[in-house]
């Protein structure tokens, strides 16, 4: 997993969703009573700490107790975020390239290869290997946008593509509506992934003796965001969110949402 955009880790005082991350539309997966345009509060400067603590005691013991990770994860979104708005929220660009990725994949899953080509200036892609064009289309699904938020989204969407076996050689007209719908969900995984490595993790994850240990402790945490994700597409699609691509940005922002709630929840036992 790629660890390029890791920082020395978030500041417990920016606030929980900076000003400039509320510039975009607003959206509503579920009712709300919260003005996401006011400029928002200071956070609480030791909001990390906890979390930080925690999965500094689960790398310690080698990554082997699962309660402690996601005790640690739910406490990390329900203190440090503030709950699975505001974690949605604070993703910034990151939002916006799932919903250009969603669009993108659901028009080459119903045929639309040609027209995206055309639309993007590709030239004629017909036989193009499917990691190839992702490649092509990456300045177009991660433009330029926040400070930080701009590398998490980039870096998790490369990641994403390079993940996946089934991209290399298959072109990009036959990739069925299954193995579309797998690279959004592998690039919304790594998104959360790579915001929470930042905020809780990046130093932390560096402590084991053992590469393979570390190498263990990643794959459990992602496994874990993976099926999250997962899930949650399985909740919006069971609310009968119309599947079009005017919908994209409200149906990803759902999807992520949905994934902060169930991790949220990880510390009762909701899993």
């Amino acid at each position: 997993m790629g660890t390029s955009t890791r920082n020395k880790g978030q500041s417990g005082h920016t606030p929980l969703v900076p000003s400039w991350l509320e510039e975009d539309t607003p959206f509503v997966a579920q009712p709300v009573t919260q003005n996401l345009t006011t400029i928002p509060p200071n956070g609480d400067e030791n909001r990390f700490r906890g979390p930080r603590t925690s999965f500094t005691h689960y790398i310690s013991e080698g990554g082997h107790d699962s309660g402690s990770m996601k005790r640690t994860i739910s406490s990390y979104v329900n203190r440090s975020l503030g709950g699975s708005l505001k974690a949605t929220t604070r993703l910034g660009t990151a939002r916006g390239s799932a919903a250009r990725l969603y669009g993108i994949l659901n028009n080459l899953s119903g045929g639309g290869a040609k027209e995206i080509a055309q639309q993007l200036s590709l030239g004629n892609i017909e036989g193009l290997p499917a990691s190839d064009f992702f490649v092509k289309i990456a300045a177009f699904i991660c433009p330029d946008g926040g400070p930080n938020d701009e590398g998490i989204a980039r870096s998790a969407y490369y990641d994403a593509i390079a993940d996946d076996p089934d991209l290399y050689g298959k072109p990009t007209e036959s990739l069925t509506h299954e193995e579309c719908e797998s690279v959004l969900q592998n690039f919304m995984s790594k998104v959360v992934l790579e915001q929470l490595m930042n905020d809780i993790a990046n130093k932390t994850i560096t402590l084991p003796n053992d590469i393979n240990e570390v190498a263990h402790i990643e794959e459990k945490v992602e496994q874990m965001i993976k099926q999250s994700v997962s899930d949650a597409f399985v909740d919006v699609r069971n609310r009968n969110m119309q599947i079009t691509n005017n919908e994209a940005q409200k149906i990803t922002d759902s999807i992520y949402q949905k994934t902060y709630e169930i991790l949220e929840g990880l510390g009762n036992g909701h899993v």
